[in-house]
């Protein structure tokens, strides 16, 4: 159950966190920069790579633990 909860706490919060900031802002740069909407794709891969990156370092936390 504690490896359960390391999961959702450690990842899937957070994942779902950081998409929601990129929807956030990928909306605003749809309304900001109207022309240069293939601009939103930085917002996208910053917040991919980060989140990709945060989610290894947890499930090799998580994995020694259990």
């Amino acid at each position: 159950m504690k490896k359960i909860m390391n999961i959702i706490f450690s990842i899937a919060i957070p994942t779902m966190a950081g998409y929601a900031t990129f929807f956030l802002i990928y909306y605003l740069y749809q309304k900001v920069f109207f022309e240069y909407r293939w601009l939103a794709i930085i917002p996208f891969v910053i917040v991919t790579a980060f989140i990709i990156k945060d989610n290894m370092r947890e499930w090799r936390v998580i994995k020694q633990q259990g």
